[in-house]
C-alpha cells in the first residue's frame, strides 16, 4: 500500500510539474518570439506544424476568417493548419475558461475578442491566456494598444433612413426627446457588452464635460436636475427609454433601417452596411458625415488578440498576430481595411481612397472611445451604473 501511495503521488509531481511546465513555456516562447523577424518566426512555427500543432483561434468578427486564409497564402507551409471559429460576444469567456486548459480536441490556441475589462478579469489575471505583441511595431503602434494588444478597432455610428429626407439632427440630446420615440435602433447593451461599455464610458468625467456642454448649446441653459447624478445619466435615461430593441443583431439594424420607415436611425457597426441589400443601401445616411454632431455620432471599441495558456504552436500564433498587425495582413484583399469601419492600430496604414469612410483619426473626438482603464477602475461603481442601465432596458 505504501508503494501504491509512493507511485500515485510520484505522478501527481510529474504531472503537477508537466503542467507548471507547460504554462511556463508559453510566456517564455511569446517573450522570445517578440525579437524575432516574421522569417525565424516562420521557421519556428513550421516545427510546430511539423509536431501536430494547429493554430485554432475564435474570433467575435468574421473578418478574420479571411484574414488567416491570406495568412496562409503568404506563410504556404501553414497552409490548412489555421482554424477559424466565430464565437458570439456573449459567449466568448464563458467558452474560453471553459475550454483553455481542459485538454478537449481543438480547443483554441488564441482568440481575437472584445470587451477589454471580462478579457482582463477572466482570462489575462488568472494566466489563462497571454499578451504578445512584437517589439518590431513598438514605434507605430501607441503604448495603450500594446498591452493588452489591439489588432483593429471597429466603431458603430448613428445611420438613419433618408427616403424623407435629412432627419436633421446636429445635437446628441435631440435623441431623447418625445419624437425619437421607438424610432432609434440599439442592440440591447445587457447583451452586448460593446454597447454597455459604451454607455458606461458616458459617465466617465471627460464625456460627463461634453455631454454638460451639449445640453447648454442645445436648450441655452446650464444644465441642473434634481432627478440625476449628472447630464450623462440623464441623457443615458432618456436615450434607453426611446431605444426600440426590435433587432437582435447588428446586421439586422442594417438591413431593417434600410428598408424600413423613414427617419429612423439605427446605432450600429459601420460595416455592416455590406449586409444592406444593392437597392437598399442609397436610403441610408451615415449622420456623421451629414453634420458634425454636437457631443458624438456613435461609439469605437477595440478587438484584442490573446494567446491561451495551453497552446502548443505560441509561435505560429505570435506570427499571426504580427500579420494582423501588418500593411499587407490588414490591408491584403477583401480583408479588413477594404471594409468600411475597420481600423489599424499601426499608424502607418490608411483607409484605401474610394471607401465611404475616414481614418482612425477623423473619428477622435467624434466618437466615444472604450477606454479599459476607465471601465475597470470603476470598481464597486460599475455595479451602480449597469444598475441603471439594466433597470432602463427592461422597462
Amino acid at each position: 500500500m505504501k508503494r501504491f501511495f509512493a507511485l500515485m503521488l510520484s505522478l501527481l509531481m510529474v504531472c503537477s510539474f508537466a503542467l507548471s511546465a507547460s504554462a511556463e513555456d508559453v510566456p517564455d516562447a511569446l517573450e522570445a518570439a517578440s525579437k524575432m523577424t516574421n522569417e525565424e518566426l516562420y521557421t519556428k512555427a513550421k516545427e510546430e506544424i511539423a509536431k501536430g500543432a494547429q493554430l485554432n483561434f475564435y474570433s467575435t468578427t468574421s473578418f478574420a476568417e479571411k484574414a488567416a486564409a491570406n495568412f496562409m497564402k503568404a506563410y504556404p507551409e501553414l497552409d490548412g493548419k489555421v482554424i477559424y471559429a466565430e464565437i458570439d460576444d456573449g459567449e466568448t469567456y464563458t467558452k474560453l475558461t471553459n475550454q483553455i486548459g481542459s485538454g478537449v480536441k481543438d480547443s483554441p490556441d488564441m482568440a481575437l475578442v472584445q470587451n477589454g475589462p471580462d478579457l482582463k478579469v477572466n482570462l489575462l489575471e488568472d494566466e489563462l491566456s497571454y499578451n504578445y505583441f512584437p517589439e518590431a511595431l513598438k514605434d507605430v503602434v501607441p503604448e495603450e494598444y500594446q498591452e493588452p494588444t489591439v489588432v483593429t478597432f471597429i466603431n458603430s455610428l448613428m445611420i438613419y433612413n433618408n427616403k424623407e429626407g435629412s432627419v436633421k439632427v446636429s445635437n446628441v440630446w435631440q435623441l431623447i426627446e418625445e419624437p425619437w420615440k421607438g424610432r432609434v435602433f440599439f442592440k440591447d447593451p445587457t447583451n452586448e457588452t460593446v454597447n454597455l461599455n459604451f454607455l458606461i464610458m458616458l459617465t466617465s468625467p471627460e464625456w460627463t464635460e461634453k455631454l454638460t456642454k451639449a445640453y447648454e448649446a442645445y436648450y441655452g441653459k446650464a444644465w441642473e436636475s434634481k432627478d440625476f447624478a449628472s447630464a450623462s445619466y440623464e441623457w443615458i435615461d432618456g436615450f434607453l427609454k426611446n431605444v426600440n430593441y426590435t433587432f437582435t443583431s447588428a446586421s439586422k439594424i442594417a438591413t431593417g433601417i434600410a428598408s424600413g420607415a423613414a427617419g429612423n436611425m439605427g446605432v450600429f457597426v459601420f460595416s455592416k452596411l455590406r449586409k444592406v441589400a444593392e437597392e437598399d443601401r442609397p436610403n441610408l445616411t451615415v449622420l456623421q458625415f451629414e453634420n458634425d454632431v454636437d457631443c458624438f455620432s456613435g461609439f469605437m471599441y477595440n478587438i484584442y488578440a490573446t494567446v491561451c495558456s495551453d497552446t502548443d504552436c505560441p509561435y505560429t500564433c505570435a506570427l499571426f498576430i504580427n500579420w494582423l498587425l501588418s500593411e499587407e495582413g490588414f490591408a491584403g484583399e477583401k480583408s479588413w481595411n477594404s471594409s468600411q469601419g475597420y481600423y489599424s492600430p499601426n499608424t502607418t496604414i490608411e483607409k484605401p481612397e474610394g471607401l465611404e469612410d475616414e481614418s482612425y483619426m477623423y473619428w477622435a473626438g467624434k466618437l466615444v472611445f472604450e477606454d479599459l482603464d476607465y471601465i475597470d477602475g470603476l470598481g464597486a461603481d460599475y455595479a451602480d451604473i449597469y444598475r441603471f442601465i439594466n433597470v432602463r432596458v427592461s422597462k
